[in-house]
């Protein structure tokens, strides 16, 4: 049943806003993402060692770890590239890519958005350890997403639209309950090929070789960069040290390789690994260049 065209069939004034919503859909369009998912590790271990029913001393412990992990992401988070969710222990921090039309920066936008997702998790680790706890593991992924169905459904939305007032843009019901957010459905999460992988990959945990408080960025990452790079005029340099680390650098265009606009030092030790006929392989993250500063003087150290 084409759903979109029965609701497109009902008078407006006689059906509601959420009949208009479906039977009116964003036209299909792919976009491309960065990903990641990062989750703070143990964090059930006190729900099922206690049957699911927590003491006021294991809920306040609770309460405290969160909100120092939370308002980590919440201070370090850009309102102009890039968006968040939290979902209980974890949090996913999406990057959209630009199109040229959009941005001629997208380079060293998303320079900017792995910095702030590696610092992130840098923090909330050494936030972990302060208090005891085991920190947390982060994955990035990179994917096609289609945004296909309205990204909020408000109350206002099931209220039948002749009740309203001519000229009345909610109803009083609406209006009076603060016309909450019934469903949530973020577009930049939806059918996001990218937040899949990394969430799949995260949650294999050690038993796929994904272990520890540990940063790890999966294959598709260094495609969708090298087709950004190359697209803006960059040239991508890879180089590897006595077998110990891979040297992963987006150098600016004038200038050597002391300067980046991004780079990464992996483990040489790669992760292959196969899920359910999907075979990957899973950098480990040592260093993180950032692009203002030269890489012989400063980076980012994860291990």
């Amino acid at each position: 049943m084409d759903l979109p065209k029965l609701f497109n069939g009902l008078d407006k004034d006689l059906g509601s806003n959420l009949t208009h919503k479906i039977g009116n859909p964003p036209k299909i369009k792919t976009n491309d993402y960065f990903c990641v998912w990062s989750d703070l590790l143990g964090f059930g271990n006190v729900f099922f060692d206690n049957n699911w029913t927590l003491t006021s001393e294991q809920k306040m412990c609770i309460y405290q770890r969160l909100q120092r992990a939370h308002s980590i992401i919440l201070h370090n988070s850009s309102p102009f590239y890039e968006r968040n969710l939290i979902l209980n222990d974890g949090f996913a921090k999406v990057f959209r890519v630009p199109t040229r039309l959009e941005d001629i920066n997208s380079i060293h936008l998303l320079s900017l958005y792995l910095r702030s997702s590696i610092e992130n998790h840098i923090r909330i680790n050494e936030t972990e350890k302060e208090f005891g706890y085991a920190g947390c593991r982060t994955v990035l992924s990179f994917g096609e997403g289609i945004e296909y169905l309205s990204d909020e459904i408000r109350f206002d939305d099931y209220v039948a639209n002749y009740t309203k007032p001519k000229g009345q843009e909610i109803s009083s019901i609406a209006k009076n309950n603060g016309n909450p957010v019934i469903i949530y459905n973020p577009k930049e999460l939806q059918m996001n090929i990218a937040f899949s992988k990394a969430y799949t990959l995260e949650s294999g945990g050690s038993r796929i070789g994904i272990k520890g408080n540990r940063y790890y960025i999966e294959e598709s990452v260094l495609t969708g960069i090298q087709r950004i790079a190359e697209n803006q005029g960059f040239k991508i340099q890879i180089l590897k040290n006595d077998e110990k680390y891979i040297k992963y650098l987006v150098p600016y265009k004038k200038g050597n390789n002391d300067n980046v606009v991004l780079g990464f030092n992996f483990s040489s030790d790669v992760i292959e690994t196969e899920i359910r006929g999907w075979k990957t392989k899973v950098y480990r993250l040592l260093n993180y260049y950032p692009h203002d500063e030269k890489i012989s003087e400063f980076s980012f150290e994860l291990e």
